[in-house]
C-alpha cells in the first residue's frame, strides 16, 4: 500500500456550544499517525505524533470557543492569540491510543483524546502581562513553522527510502531517528510552554531541560529559561540563557528582546538599546522592544526618543497600558503634567487595576498640589500592590505636601520598608521631620538619602541647609 503521508489530517469532531458559557467545556478530539511502510521508525514516537495530531485537533476546536468567549467578555483576541491560548488552556483528562495494521506492512496509531477547557482559566490568560502574550504568541507561531518543517522533512524521508539502495537507506534511518530527536525536543518545549503560561514554574524549567536535553541544538527552550530567570530577578542567568538562544538561532526576535529587557534591568542601556534594534529589525510590528527601548531612551534622560519609542509601542499594540504608563511617567519627569495625567488616565482606560498607572497619576497630581486627589491614586495603586513601595511614598510626600507630617512619616517608613534602598523615601522622611522642628532626625534622613544617591543635587541641598539649622 502506497502510504503518501505520515501524519495524516486530524478528523474534527462536530463542537457545539452555547451562548452562555459554563464554567467548563469538554472538548473530544481525535488525531493520528502511521509508521512503518519503509524505514525504521519508533512505535513510542509515532504514537506521541498521534497524541500531538489530536491535541492540535483539540485546539483547534477550544479556539472556537475561546474566541467567542473572548468577544463576550469585551476582549476580543486576535486570531494568532487565539491559538496561542487554546494551545495553553486544554487540560487533557483522557487520551487513549490504539492501533490498527493496515496493508500488512504499516501500523495507524489513532489517539482520542478529551479534554476541558475552563472558562477562568481563559481569562486568566486574557489578563496576562502584554509583553509576555507577545512573546507567548511569537514563540508559537515559530513552534509551528519548527514542526511544520520536521513533519514535511519526514514524509521526505520515507519517500526518498523507497527507491534507495542500501547504503542510502542506512543514511535515511540515521536522519529519522535525527528528526524523531527533534520532535520530541518540540514536545518538551510546547509541554514548557503551556506550564510556564500556568504559573507552574518549576515543572516548566524541567519540561525546557528535557528539550534541550533531547536537542541541545534546539533554541526555544533556552529562551523559556530565560523567561523564567528573568522572571525570578536572575538577569545574569537570564542574559546567559538568551544568548544560548541566539547563538543556535539568531534570527530569534524574542531572545533579543529578552536580553535587552535584562540588561535595561541591569542598567545596561546602551546595550538594551542594541538589542532592542536587533529585535525590532527581525520583527517590524513586536511592540515589546519598542517600550523596552523608550525605557533604556528615558534612563539615559533621552526623553523625546524614549516617547516616540513608547508611542510605537502603543500603536503597535493597543491593549497594553505599559507604553501609556510609561510615557505618563516621563512626561511627569520633564515637567508635563497634564500631559501625565492624560497618559496615565489613558492607560487605566485599558487595565482599570494597572498600579503604575494609579501611581504615575499620583505623582502627576502631586506636582500639581492636588494632595487628596493623589492619595485615592496612591490608595488605589497600594490596594492592587501591596508590596508597591512607590505609592507609600507618594502618599507621604502628599501628607508632607498638607502638611501632616506624622502620616507623612508613617507612609514613608512603610516605603523603606519594602524598599531599604530608597532614597526620595528618606529624603520625604527628612521633610516630614523639618515640618516637625526635628531637626537632627531630618539631617540624617537627608544624610541617607545623600548617601544613596549622591548624584541628587535636591538631597544635597537639603543636606546643606539641615546642617545649617543644627
Amino acid at each position: 500500500m502506497d502510504i503518501k503521508r505520515i501524519i495524516a489530517s486530524f478528523t474534527l469532531f462536530l463542537f457545539v456550544f452555547s451562548v452562555v458559557f459554563a464554567a467548563q467545556t469538554v472538548i473530544e478530539a481525535e488525531g493520528y499517525s502511521v509508521m512503518g511502510d519503509g524505514p525504521e521508525e519508533s512505535p513510542i514516537v509515532a504514537q506521541e505524533r498521534a497524541r500531538q495530531s489530536a491535541r492540535r485537533a483539540a485546539a483547534e476546536k477550544a479556539g472556537v470557543y475561546i474566541e467567542a468567549f473572548s468577544k463576550s467578555q469585551n476582549g476580543a483576541l486576535t486570531k494568532d492569540e487565539v491559538k496561542t491560548i487554546s494551545s495553553t488552556v486544554l487540560e487533557v483528562k483522557e487520551d487513549k491510543i490504539t492501533s490498527e495494521v493496515i496493508g500488512g506492512i504499516a501500523v495507524k496509531y489513532t489517539c482520542r483524546l478529551v479534554a476541558l477547557v475552563d472558562t477562568s482559566e481563559v481569562e486568566a490568560q486574557m489578563q496576562k502581562d502584554r509583553e509576555k502574550m507577545e512573546d507567548a504568541v511569537l514563540i508559537n507561531k515559530d513552534q509551528e513553522v519548527y514542526q511544520e518543517q520536521n513533519d514535511k522533512e519526514l514524509e521526505e524521508l520515507k519517500e526518498r527510502f523507497k527507491t534507495a539502495k542500501e547504503p542510502e537507506k542506512v543514511q535515511i534511518n540515521q536522519e529519522i531517528k535525527r528528526n524523531e530527536e527533534k520532535f520530541i525536543a518540540s514536545n518538551w518545549q510546547d509541554k514548557g510552554a503551556e506550564l510556564y503560561a500556568k504559573g507552574e514554574v518549576k515543572e516548566a524549567e524541567e519540561a525546557y531541560k528535557k528539550a534541550i536535553e533531547t536537542d541541545n541544538k534546539y533554541s526555544a527552550p533556552w529562551n523559556g529559561l530565560g523567561w523564567i530567570a528573568r522572571d525570578s530577578g536572575n538577569m545574569d542567568k537570564a542574559i546567559e540563557y538568551f544568548k544560548n538562544a541566539i547563538d543556535r538561532y539568531s534570527n530569534f526576535a524574542v531572545s533579543w528582546n529578552g536580553l535587552a529587557y535584562a540588561n535595561n534591568y541591569k542598567g545596561n542601556y546602551e546595550e538594551a538599546i542594541t538589542y532592542c534594534k536587533k529585535a525590532i529589525e527581525l520583527e517590524a510590528k513586536y511592540a515589546a522592544p519598542w517600550n523596552n527601548l523608550g525605557f533604556a531612551y528615558d534612563a539615559l534622560g533621552r526623553y523625546s526618543e524614549a516617547l516616540e519609542c513608547y508611542k510605537k509601542a502603543a500603536e503597535l499594540d493597543p491593549k497594553d497600558p505599559a507604553p501609556w504608563g510609561n510615557m505618563g511617567s516621563t512626561y511627569d519627569v520633564i515637567g508635563d503634567y497634564e500631559k501625565a495625567v492624560e497618559c496615565s488616565k489613558r492607560a487605566l482606560e485599558i487595565k482599570e487595576n494597572y498600579s503604575k498607572a494609579w501611581n504615575n497619576l499620583g505623582y502627576a497630581y502631586n506636582h500639581q498640589k492636588k494632595y487628596d486627589e493623589a492619595i485615592k491614586c496612591f490608595q488605589k495603586a497600594i490596594d492592587i500592590d501591596k508590596d508597591y513601595a512607590e505609592p507609600w511614598n507618594g502618599m507621604g510626600a502628599a501628607y508632607n505636601g498638607k502638611g501632616k507630617y506624622y502620616k507623612a512619616l508613617d507612609c514613608c517608613k512603610k516605603a523603606i520598608k519594602l524598599n531599604p534602598k530608597y532614597a526620595d523615601a528618606y529624603n520625604n522622611i527628612g521633610y516630614a521631620y523639618s515640618g516637625l522642628e526635628q531637626f537632627e532626625r531630618a539631617l540624617a534622613a537627608y544624610k541617607k538619602a545623600a548617601e544613596l544617591d549622591p548624584n541628587n543635587e535636591i538631597y544635597k541641598r537639603n543636606l546643606a541647609t539641615a546642617k545649617s539649622r543644627m
